[in-house]
């Protein structure tokens, strides 16, 4: 009997112990200009817990609409594609979302964001729910050359 209760016990420590645990941080978009519709939102997803997760959609508030891109570039021709199977956040990973690299696409925005401004956007996981972030609106250089 009590080899039993040891086995399962081992066994029940091989397995995961806990669910996701996300976390978004640094999240920005740069400031945009008169006329333009869209921006991209970057940020960092860590995930700090024991099983994985997976962002499944992006929301913006109205008329605003958001999606995951990815960018890659070939023959010096540079595309964005819609990530629609979402992207993948393992258990024990940090993802940067950056420029030339995987990034919320903004659309439909009707007014110029400016320094200062914050947009708000929801992150769908399929294990963790909805997440809100808070993006805050950059100078056009972006935060890294502040």
């Amino acid at each position: 009997m009590k080899r039993i209760f040891f086995a399962a016990l081992l066994l029940a420590s091989c397995s995961k112990s806990g669910p996701p645990d996300i976390r978004i941080t640094d999240a920005w978009a740069r400031e945009t200009v008169s006329g333009q519709t869209s921006t991209a939102a970057y940020m960092v997803l860590t995930n700090t817990g024991d099983d994985d997760d997976r962002v499944v959609s992006v929301s913006a508030k109205a008329p605003a609409m958001a999606m995951l891109h990815s960018s890659d570039s070939s023959n010096a021709v540079s595309r964005m594609r819609p990530m629609e199977s979402g992207l993948s956040i393992p258990a024990g990973a940090k993802i940067e979302l950056k420029p030339g690299g995987t990034h919320v696409m903004v659309t439909g925005l009707r007014a110029p964001l400016n320094v200062g401004d914050t947009v708000k956007l929801t992150m769908r996981f399929e294990k963790s729910g909805d997440r809100p972030v808070d993006v805050r609106v950059t100078p056009a250089f972006g935060p890294e050359r502040r």
